[in-house]
């Protein structure tokens, strides 16, 4: 039977802290009475972020009945948005679930974002810029980045969304698929594509106010990656300009 939940984690080189991220997500989810599943997708990284996860597994098993991993290896990096799509064509759960690695907005904000399911919404996104997002310790160049990024996006594509790149967004499983199997931009501004092929399907999208907590270890590049999302913007409408709503709902 398919699991009620699915949780996809992108992750590079984030031997680190993935273990940490991994005992916090299986903790949780044992205290739920769904089932679920967690898929993390291991982008091509250098260091032993793999083998971590397998060893988490490994021991979480052994002193608690947890759900197991799944750990999907790209040969090469090539990108968080890839990495987030092919977790979410993994995955089976009713909701799917992208978080990042890092957990900056903690697994339990989940429970903000599942009951707006039951009122027939299709796509529910985590929003660090709505007045009861709680936030704290947000450098000001993610602050600036943030607002330079928002104008951008509401003028060239996604019209009403405050904050489209919190990592923290949850799907039905057939949007979640449809999506990523249109799905065309692999880096940074993969967001942003998903929310502007959500529009132009005619998806139903709730943005919900929760609590996010910056994490050192960023790997994004203030500069190079800035100007590779706005790029990635500026093709988005090339790609889906003619995508035609989902006629079957």
């Amino acid at each position: 039977m398919p699991p009620y939940l699915s949780i996809v984690i992108p992750a590079y080189n984030e031997q680190e802290r993935i273990a940490d991220t991994l005992f916090a997500v299986k903790e949780y989810l044992s205290q739920q009475q769904y089932s679920s599943e967690v898929i993390v997708v291991d982008d091509g990284s250098t260091d032993f972020t793999t083998e971590v996860v397998r060893t988490v597994d490994i021991y979480s098993n052994e002193i608690r009945d947890q759900n197991v991993s799944v750990v999907m290896e790209n040969v090469k990096n090539v990108g968080k948005g890839f990495s987030v799509a092919r977790g979410m064509l993994k995955s089976q759960g009713t909701i799917i679930l992208f978080s990042d690695a890092d957990l900056s907005t903690p697994i339990q904000e989940i429970e903000k974002l599942l009951p707006y399911f039951n009122e027939g919404y299709d796509i529910v996104i985590g929003s660090r810029n709505l007045p009861e997002s709680e936030v704290e310790k947000k450098p000001f160049y993610r602050q600036l980045m943030s607002s330079t990024f928002r104008i951008i996006v509401q003028t060239l594509t996604v019209r009403g969304i405050q904050d489209t790149q919190c990592g923290f967004k949850a799907f039905r499983r057939d949007v979640a698929h449809d999506i990523a199997h249109l799905q065309r931009t692999y880096r940074f501004g993969f967001d942003v594509e998903q929310l502007y092929i959500a529009a132009k399907r005619g998806y139903r999208v709730k943005e919900v106010p929760v609590k996010w907590v910056h994490q050192e270890g960023s790997k994004v590049s203030i500069v190079r990656d800035s100007l590779a999302m706005i790029a990635d913007v500026m093709r988005i409408r090339g790609f889906h300009g003619k995508l035609k709503p989902k006629q079957e709902r």
